[in-house]
């Protein structure tokens, strides 16, 4: 995360790509986006946004620029949309905080210390993953669009398994997905949806206010998580950071999914599976 910092300081003032940030980290975009979250505090979105402005508001107090060369300097395409971003984020407009001469405490660039790694051997051998082939499968299921999953996630859960005696065709009761999904065009607000589904055999008949989606057949790296849910970031932390580093494969990035069946209780005992699409690395 401080390779991906550093590349966002470096290019403040340019157009910089979700893809781009995955390059440099080694995370899917879905995860770097998780990650982001959980060690930031803030999606990639908001923490560049954050500094954009921080830097924004400290040239209209410490400099002469104006507004324009200062909006144009920070890779904003006109002054019109810097006063939006401005306003939004200050409530009022870059030349009244510039009138009024304020200068309020900027957003700092993070600077994020080493943790040590609470995943030990015996629990990375467990981790060691396997390589599985899938078809193509079909899901129905309730959808969250943001980016604060912590909140929202335990209560989409909940919802869906209310509802689930209303989807028809469903092919085994006892397993449940959680996919996953971001795209270029959330990038800046760091949204992503995950949607809380089943298997069925076919997508007629969807219930009203769920989704339907085809999963795609693809070659996956299966890692079982071990425990309840409080350590699930860890075991991310380590397949991204760690592991794809030092592997032959590599995330396409898309449709990555969370598998529960009966041997998730939610308890220290609990096992999930992590599916995650790979590619050969080039």
């Amino acid at each position: 995360m401080n390779s991906v910092i550093d590349y966002i300081e470096e290019h403040l003032s340019s157009q910089i790509t979700l893809t781009d940030l995955c390059s440099e980290s080694f995370y899917s975009s879905v995860h770097l986006q998780r990650i982001s979250f959980h060690t930031v505090g803030e999606t990639i979105g908001q923490y560049r946004k954050g500094r954009r402005l921080s830097v924004a508001a400290d040239k209209l107090a410490t400099t002469s620029m104006t507004i324009l060369e200062i909006a144009l300097q920070l890779g904003y395409d006109s002054q019109e949309s810097f006063t939006r971003a401005f306003k939004s984020r200050y409530y009022m407009t870059p030349g009244k905080y510039r009138r009024f001469g304020l200068h309020f405490a900027v957003t700092q660039k993070k600077r994020l210390l080493y943790k040590r790694n609470l995943i030990g051997l015996e629990e990375r051998k467990k981790m060691e993953p396997k390589t599985l082939h899938k078809p193509a499968f079909k899901v129905i299921g309730l959808k969250y669009y943001g980016n604060d999953p912590t909140n929202n996630c335990p209560d989409l859960w909940r919802d869906f398994m209310e509802r689930l005696p209303e989807i028809e065709n469903v092919i085994s009761a006892k397993e449940s997905y959680g996919l996953m999904c971001t795209g270029e065009e959330d990038f800046v607000d760091g949204k992503f949806d995950y949607t809380a589904s089943v298997a069925v055999s076919s997508l007629e008949n969807i219930p009203e206010g769920m989704v339907g989606a085809e999963i795609p057949e693809a070659t996956y790296a299966v890692f079982t998580h071990n425990g309840n849910l409080d350590s699930l970031q860890e075991t991310y932390e380590y397949i991204h950071g760690k592991w794809f580093q030092n592997w032959e494969y590599e995330p396409t990035g898309l449709n990555e999914f969370e598998l529960y069946d009966e041997r998730f209780t939610g308890e220290e005992d609990s096992e999930l599976y992590i599916y995650i699409p790979i590619k050969k690395k080039q």
